[in-house]
């Protein structure tokens, strides 16, 4: 056999033993609509404007509005203020946002105050549910803000954490602070099963330390952990033990 066939022969038989991780779930908007954000993450890392592909689980997934539209005798390019949905994916699912058909910027302004849309689930043939949430509308040029920094602070103020009831993990007591980093280290803890929080606890004590859990919780924990400044680190640690 030849170097080259040994390469070939090597190669197939890696493949064969590697298995590659494979998205399980999809969410598609219809042309009227763009998907902004998966996870805080820009859609294009998992697909494109129109449809997403993505692991099962809970995922936070941002969309709008984004149409060129009749206003009088002129065409004038339409996006309404980012929606944030939390969707829960099984494996294989495929949800499609379903909205009415809008073709005026008047229509289009009524429908931002309250927007109407369902989530469709074209496995089952059901309706979805979902959490629903919008930025608040501001002036000037809309390519200036800071949608990632503005969706942060919306997910973590209106957090449910302090109304979880049941067998669900008591939420940690809250600090009031303009930190974004303090803040979503505080919201993805406060949403976080008492497993993840144990491990958190003994990752931030030994850097060293490997997690036994696995999840996104956790995941942005440790982002915003690292991104934190000193001062926000130890206002943490002392919230942790209140």
């Amino acid at each position: 056999m030849n170097v080259k066939n040994r390469f070939i022969a090597f190669g197939a038989l890696w493949c064969g033993f590697v298995t590659f991780p494979a998205m399980a779930a999809t969410f598609e908007v219809p042309r009227s609509f763009e998907i902004m954000y998966v996870d805080l993450e820009s859609a294009g890392h998992f697909g494109n404007d129109f449809k997403v592909d993505i692991d099962e689980g809970q995922h936070q997934i941002v969309v709008r509005f984004n149409k060129l539209l009749r206003s009088g005798g002129d065409t004038q390019k339409y996006q309404s203020e980012p929606i944030v949905l939390d969707l829960q994916f099984e494996k294989n699912t495929y949800f499609t946002l379903k909205a009415p058909y809008i073709s005026t910027q008047k229509q289009a302004e009524a429908n931002a105050k309250d927007p109407q849309f369902t989530i469709y689930d074209n496995v089952n043939g059901q309706d979805v549910d979902y959490k629903q949430q919008s930025l608040k509308t501001k002036s000037g040029l809309q390519n200036t803000r800071d949608f990632v920094t503005e969706i942060e602070r919306l997910t973590a103020k209106n957090s449910p954490s302090n109304t979880n009831s049941g067998s669900a993990p008591v939420p940690a007591p809250v600090i009031m602070t303009e930190d974004v980093a303090l803040e979503m280290m505080q919201f993805w803890y406060n949403q976080s099963d008492e497993a993840t929080r144990k491990d958190a606890r003994i990752w931030i004590a030994d850097d060293m330390y490997k997690p036994t859990v696995a999840n996104i919780q956790l995941e942005m924990f440790q982002f915003w952990f690292n991104k934190a400044d000193k001062e926000a680190k130890k206002t943490l640690q002392v919230w942790l033990v209140e």
